[in-house]
């Protein structure tokens, strides 16, 4: 048995990364086995078109890397399916952390909270995610082109839009609008948790990336050679490590998603205090059974 984490209520910086960290560890086995399950195959893909895209371009060319696009080369057909499945795996990952938020809030007992659940969830938010993530992506984009600041300022906003959408249960101009109106005046502080998580998530999965540094390493050598042809083995090293970094990018990636939620928490109890009415009401409830049991006690 463990105690839930509160998820509703106001924390400082330090506390939102440290619980960000205790509920990927409390959660560690449930959530990471429904990532496994319902993502696995996206970022396999993903690992396997990634691997054969580095292939093409260092095991094959060398240096001149960017001779590929111009010659014909399989490498731009590997790459466009390598950032797809990124964003397939992306999505479906989005989903099924902010879902398993909302159950574990709303679930009143210990029973973990199983893929099949978590699987109904994404058939039904995945393309309404889709779409409102390519939307999002647009507006960002535009928000670049006019000028930098506006473009990031709007990309720390969009980030709430996905957890307000799958935990608040509300339509993405709903979502839209409530986050700039629970993110005033705590701009700099969510885009300072965006910032730090992404930097320790960054370090955390250097790990990850280095046997498939060591792969790009030895084509690199091999592809400065053109007589000499990449051994199959390291052809194959190459999309075995492609597939172990994205999953380990994959799944740390998650810890991420968690913060911005814990974020979104944050804002709504400053803004709103549901989690304190939440709790007046309880102990309200609470309050009147005591009564009523001590009444039935008395007569």
């Amino acid at each position: 048995m463990f105690q839930k984490i509160e998820l509703r209520r106001t924390r400082d910086f330090s506390e939102k990364i440290n619980a960000t960290f205790e509920f990927g560890r409390q959660n560690l086995k449930p959530l990471g086995k429904a990532l496994l399950y319902i993502t696995g195959p996206f970022i396999v893909l993903q690992g396997l078109f990634n691997g054969l895209y580095q292939n093409e371009i260092l095991g094959k060319t060398g240096m001149r890397g960017l001779e590929v696009f111009s010659s014909g080369s399989d490498a731009v057909l590997w790459m466009g399916l390598m950032y797809l499945f990124l964003f397939l795996s992306y999505v479906s990952s989005l989903i099924i952390v902010y879902e398993y938020l909302r159950l574990y809030e709303v679930r009143t007992d210990n029973r973990p909270i199983e893929v099949n659940e978590l699987w109904e969830e994404v058939k039904v938010n995945y393309l309404p995610m889709i779409g409102s993530l390519l939307i999002l992506t647009i507006l960002i984009f535009i928000g670049f082109i006019l000028l930098l600041i506006p473009g990031i300022y709007i990309m720390v906003v969009f980030s709430l839009i996905p957890p307000i959408m799958i935990i608040e249960k509300m339509g993405f101009s709903d979502a839209f609008s409530r986050a700039f109106k629970i993110i005033s005046e705590k701009w700099w502080s969510t885009f300072g948790l965006i910032i730090i998580m992404g930097l320790i998530v960054g370090f955390m999965g250097l790990i990850f990336s280095l046997p498939q540094l060591i792969f790009t390493t030895m084509s690199a050598f091999h592809g400065l050679d053109s007589t000499v042809e990449v051994p199959v083995w390291q052809n194959a090293g190459m999309i075995i490590s492609a597939i172990v970094y994205s999953a380990g990018a994959g799944l740390l990636q998650s810890l991420i998603f968690i913060a911005i939620a814990f974020q979104m928490y944050n804002l709504i109890e400053r803004k709103e205090a549901k989690g304190l009415m939440s709790k007046l009401e309880n102990f309200g409830k609470s309050a009147e059974q005591q009564n009523s049991a001590d009444t039935n006690e008395t007569y």
